[in-house]
């Protein structure tokens, strides 16, 4: 009877592990394929996944505060379909955390998401001066302060922790100073300004020598630098556009009438009016080719990436884009702008009226609107290698991290400090610069380590 009840019990537990394995068996090739149970909408679904990075690396992931074992760069397959709060936390950094919405078998990728240290901005130095100017891409910056009865210009190389005088003039307080940098801040031009006339002074910024310009660099109405020639000094007087070459001093008066010139490859772009609008023109050797139209204007050179001609009409705050080699849409962008900066590829460009954020993408040809403030803008910049913005407004730099034009995370990184800035080319630092009455405050923000 004993053997009897046995058998009879190891059948029943026989049952039991085959109804257990058949109930098992589908679950786990369920779970396995991404299947999970949902018990807010109690039924089955199909996770979404997520592939996250960020720079730097190794940063803790957790999606709606409760924290997955992988790191960044991550990937999290078990994501049910819905909105979820997907955050970033690492030590010593500021947290990271965007709301997602997920949909069943929804691949998602974002990153590589920049994470910014938890630090404050640390002032640097109290610099004299009225005047102030920075050379970004070589992490510079030049300021002029007058000592006694002279005029100096001194230069601050934050790459090489340096300040070293670069020009030293009588002074006069009846002249206006401005400082401009060339294309690739190889030298430096101090301009002396009384009544509507200007004198020149052109300084190479690598040792400091005066260079000795030609009396085209005197009484002059207006100046600028070429956009693709590094020591090409443009200079307006009543003799003409004369083009000054101010390594060799020689000098070469522009044979049209002409509002602006430029150089493009082998071609001068000039800028010019007739009947009423501007005129856009290529000169090969004599040969002039017309290539575009442009409505009056007070039109300054901007920069903009090689075979662009960037126009800023001062007058009416607008920023336009010319593509000089297609003949039949040149004109690329034509918007109010205030504030621009190319992205280090120089494929997009982020503008802004004051009140927004837009991009403008050359490989699309496509404008964007990111976003818009009730307060106005004063400053922005892109961080390098990524797809963060930084802008100032009201004293505040915020960072916003975007996916196309979708804001993931907005994280605020100085308070309190007005001015400009700008970020060295590695993103290691952000550099303030604030006037304060005769003074300037140079702040830095460590941004990565």
């Amino acid at each position: 009877m004993g053997g009897d009840m046995s058998k009879s019990f190891r059948f029943i537990l026989f049952l039991l592990f085959v109804f257990a394995f058949l109930i098992s068996a589908p679950l786990l090739v369920l779970y396995t394929a991404g299947y999970r149970f949902d018990l807010a909408h109690g039924r089955i679904v199909h996770t979404a996944v997520l592939s996250v990075t960020s720079t730097p690396r190794n940063a803790t992931v957790l999606i709606d505060a409760s924290t997955n074992s992988d790191r960044t760069p991550a990937v999290i397959e078990t994501i049910l379909p819905g909105e979820h709060l997907v955050s970033l936390e690492k030590t010593g950094y500021l947290p990271w955390e965007t709301h997602l919405e997920f949909k069943s078998r929804e691949a998602r990728v974002i990153g590589p998401i920049t994470l910014f240290l938890d630090t404050q901005p640390e002032l640097q130095e109290v610099l004299p001066g009225s005047i102030l100017t920075p050379h970004p891409p070589t992490n510079r910056f030049a300021y002029v302060t007058q000592e006694s009865s002279w005029l100096e210009v001194w230069l601050v190389d934050i790459t090489k922790e340096e300040k070293r005088l670069l020009m030293r003039l009588p002074y006069d307080a009846r002249n206006q100073h401005n400082l401009t940098w060339s294309k690739d801040g190889g030298y430096l031009l101090l301009s002396e300004t009384h009544g509507t006339q200007s004198d020149l002074h052109v300084t190479r910024v690598s040792d400091g020598f005066a260079l000795e310009l030609p009396e085209e660099a005197e009484q002059v109405q207006s100046y600028w630098w070429d956009l693709e020639n590094e020591e090409i000094l443009y200079t307006d007087s009543l003799r003409g556009i004369t083009r000054i070459a101010v390594h060799s001093g020689t000098v070469e008066l522009i044979p049209v009438e002409a509002k602006l010139v430029t150089t493009y490859k082998d071609q001068r772009i000039i800028l010019s009016e007739s009947n009423n609008r501007s005129v856009v023109s290529s000169y090969i050797g004599g040969t002039a080719s017309i290539i575009t139209y442009l409505p009056l204007g007070a039109y300054q050179l901007v920069e903009a990436p090689s075979g662009i001609l960037g126009l800023q009409d001062v007058q009416h705050s607008r920023l336009i884009l010319i593509d000089l080699s297609n003949q039949d849409q040149p004109i690329l962008l034509n918007e109010e702008a205030r504030l621009w900066k190319w992205n280090s590829d120089n494929n997009t460009l982020l503008y802004s009226t004051g009140y927004d954020l837009k991009r403008y993408i050359r490989s699309i040809h496509e404008n964007q609107t990111i976003t818009r403030l009730s307060k106005s803008i004063t400053a922005l910049d892109w961080y390098p290698a990524s797809s963060t913005i930084l802008y100032q407004s009201d004293g505040i730099i915020e960072s916003l991290n975007i996916d196309n034009t979708t804001i993931l995370s907005q994280t605020t990184l100085s308070q309190g400090i007005t001015g400009f800035f700008w970020i060295d080319q590695n993103g290691q630092n952000l550099h303030l610069l604030e006037k304060n009455g005769e003074t300037w405050n140079w702040w830095t923000r460590e941004l990565q380590k």
